[in-house]
């Protein structure tokens, strides 16, 4: 057996539809999934897609339960894979399994969980997307997808190297095509963010904001305003002494006069003393008046205040501090001065997107045509392996067209297309194709389409859909090479199919009474030895 790198190793289902508590286990290559109509074997179905992702329904939780758990045990022996779950934010553990569960609640919400860690569904879907294929009557939808046809011409035309190159240069053109729409944008709105930033600088520039400036001003501001109490002091020593009305000096000097006038009532040593005490006042009023504050002081202090209210309303405009203003006033000089190099700019980028669109071109061109060279080779293939699964006269068709223009696939465009009634026209297979035939058509590229793609595990219902005999036969034959490649999980009621599987899985139900009511449970065997041998008899009617 080839290493698929991913198989499911056992589903546990508990209170799910008529499944009570029961544990499945899988094969890693070809499993039978087996039972009467009505047993349970698409409830198996049913709880491999909500590991996969699907919608919740509460219809599936078992009567008179709180919830159901669904839980999927997937074994890892692939580097690669648990490396997509190391990027996914799910890493592995020393097991090398990931476990996948599903509860569903009664009042119609779910949760899910991978490696043991609550998830987004969307994380389940892109799982499934990536390593399994549900094959199935409702299941065909991707076959039908042209992106998925046209993965899959490649991995025949084993393109792998080439679209890797493609890819990563396609990426760094849409990069580029990004960043070159952004910049005719910015020099649409070039003037106008141009008269912002200039009229912004303009405050700045004419501040030239720091914090040492700012800290320096604040020390003049305290200084200069204790100046401004001083002379308050002084001036009003001043008006008590001279400079005021009825003031110390000229009511000295009226006393001194009337002691002059006394005509000898004042003694002249009391009238020297108070001579003294005169010219000593006026000697202090002299030197008070000499420490007036120059009117100089006062123009210096508003033009600090002013200086400092511009600091304030700039920060309250901005919102940030005085360190912030001086990288913003940087940020806005060095905006203003790339707004004047994004012409030459756009230029550059405009060159660098034509030479990378030559580029693309080229490889794009190169994969169209080993597309049409091998989609001819593997029509033909697919033709001749649909006449060896009960699809005798049909004919495969891929239709291929080049585009104009590149896209994240190149330049090919292609259509899977099928006569299923010879004579009657190619129509796309998503037309005209039933479930059974979609999923012979996908069985029949897996085996021609070399399985190094991501693809570990196949689910198949309706496969055997209206066949037996020695259709039936090749088609356990196309279905066991598969699983030579990767797991297979098939829901059959052919003999023909289940005597090829590697493990044939029972579904069976029983009715029991509880609480006089009859309840029914479904069960899941793993048939070995004679117990295979009877069911096989079963299923061919013996």
């Amino acid at each position: 057996m080839m290493d698929s790198g991913l198989f499911l190793k056992t589903i546990t289902l508990r209170n799910f539809a008529t499944f009570e508590n029961q544990n499945i286990d899988f094969h890693p290559q070809f499993n039978g999934i087996v039972g009467e109509t009505g047993s349970g074997k698409s409830l198996i179905l049913d709880a491999f897609q909500l590991l996969l992702g699907a919608r919740s329904d509460k219809k599936l939780i078992r009567k008179d339960t709180e919830c159901a758990v669904i839980e999927g045990v997937f074994k890892v022996s692939n580097q690669s894979i648990r490396k997509y779950f190391d990027q996914q934010g799910f890493p592995i553990d020393e097991n090398n399994e990931v476990v996948i569960k599903r509860v569903l609640y009664q009042n119609g919400k779910s949760k899910a969980f991978l490696n043991h860690m609550s998830c987004p569904v969307s994380v389940l879907t892109t799982f499934s997307k990536t390593f399994v294929d549900l094959v199935g009557q409702f299941e065909n939808q991707k076959l039908g997808n042209p992106d998925y046809q046209l993965y899959l011409v490649d991995q025949f035309a084993n393109n792998r190297e080439k679209l890797e190159e493609y890819d990563k240069q396609f990426n760094y053109y849409q990069k580029l095509i990004q960043d070159t729409q952004l910049l005719e944008l910015k020099i649409k709105e070039k003037q106008q963010r141009e008269d912002y930033l200039n009229f912004q600088l303009k405050e700045l520039q004419d501040l030239s904001p720091s914090m040492e400036r700012e800290k320096e001003l604040i020390t003049l501001k305290v200084q200069l305003l204790n100046k401004e109490e001083h002379s308050k002091t002084l001036s009003n020593i001043q008006q008590a002494l001279s400079n005021g009305d009825n003031n110390a000096l000229d009511c000295l000097k009226s006393v001194e006069k009337s002691l002059n006038s006394g005509n000898g009532l004042f003694e002249d040593k009391l009238i020297e003393e108070f001579s003294n005490l005169l010219s000593a006042v006026e000697d202090f009023a002299y030197e008070i008046s000499r420490k007036e504050v120059s009117s100089e002081d006062e123009l210096v202090l508003d033009t600090i205040l002013e200086e400092l209210d511009s600091y304030q309303k700039l920060k309250r405009k901005f919102n940030v501090g005085t360190a912030e203003l001086a990288i913003l006033k940087g940020e806005f000089e060095e905006e203003l001065d790339g707004l004047e190099k994004l012409e030459l700019k756009l230029a550059q980028l405009r060159d660098e997107v034509s030479h990378l669109e030559g580029e693309l071109y080229k490889i794009a061109n190169k994969l169209h045509k080993k597309r049409v060279v091998e989609s001819t080779k593997l029509s033909k293939l697919i033709t001749e392996g649909l006449d060896h699964l009960n699809m005798a006269g049909a004919s495969f068709k891929i239709n291929i067209d080049k585009s104009q223009s590149f896209n994240k696939n190149g330049l090919t465009t292609l259509t899977f297309t099928a006569e299923t009634n010879p004579g009657e026209g190619f129509y796309k297979i998503k037309d005209i194709a039933s479930g059974g035939e979609l999923s012979r058509i996908l069985l029949c590229l897996r085996q021609i389409v070399a399985a190094e793609d991501s693809i570990s595990i196949f689910f198949f219902d309706e496969i055997d859909t209206g066949i037996g005999g020695e259709t039936a036969v090749m088609i356990a034959k196309a279905l066991k090479k598969v699983s030579q490649k990767s797991q297979v999980l098939a829901i059959t009621h052919l003999a023909q199919i289940a005597k090829s599987v590697d493990e044939i899985i029972f579904v069976d139900k029983k009715s029991f009474e509880s609480d006089n009511s009859v309840r029914t449970i479904s069960f899941v065997e793993n048939k070995s030895g004679a117990d295979r041998e009877k069911v096989l008899n079963q299923l061919a009617g013996l």
